[in-house]
C-alpha cells in the first residue's frame, strides 16, 4: 500500500481555474519565467487523475501555470471528478502526493474524514 499525503485543498473558482498549491510547484519543479511557458498535464490512469509537468508537445490534456500560481482545470478532468462551478457552492479540490504520483480528487466530506 503505498503512503499518501494530503498536500493541500483548493477551491476550483468561476473561472474553472484553481491556485495550484506552493509543494506541489516545489514537487513538479515548475517554475514561472518570462518568456516560456511552464505547463501542467493531467492525465487519467485508472480511476485517479495524475498531475505531472507537461512538456511542450503536450496534448489537449494540458494547462498553462499562470504567473500568479493558477491552472485551468481541463474539462476531461472536471467531467471525471464531477467538478462544476456555481455561484452558491465551492467545489474543492484534493492535491494528493502518493507515491512520486501527484493526484487530484474531488472533496468529498468522507474523505475530509479518512485523511484527517
Amino acid at each position: 500500500m503505498t503512503n499518501e499525503v494530503l498536500l493541500e485543498t483548493t477551491v476550483l473558482s468561476r473561472g474553472e481555474r484553481t491556485t495550484v498549491p506552493q509543494r506541489v510547484k516545489e514537487l513538479l519543479k515548475l517554475r514561472s519565467t518570462p518568456g516560456k511557458l511552464t505547463k501542467l498535464l493531467w492525465t487519467q490512469e485508472g480511476d485517479e487523475i495524475v498531475v505531472t509537468r507537461g512538456t511542450p508537445q503536450s496534448s489537449f490534456m494540458k494547462t498553462l501555470l499562470s504567473s500568479d500560481g493558477t491552472a485551468a482545470v481541463p474539462k476531461h478532468v472536471r467531467e471525471a471528478l464531477k467538478l462544476k462551478w456555481t455561484p452558491d457552492k465551492a467545489e474543492r479540490i484534493l492535491w494528493i502526493q502518493k507515491g512520486n504520483k501527484i493526484i487530484v480528487a474531488r472533496y468529498t466530506e468522507v474523505e475530509s474524514h479518512i485523511l484527517a
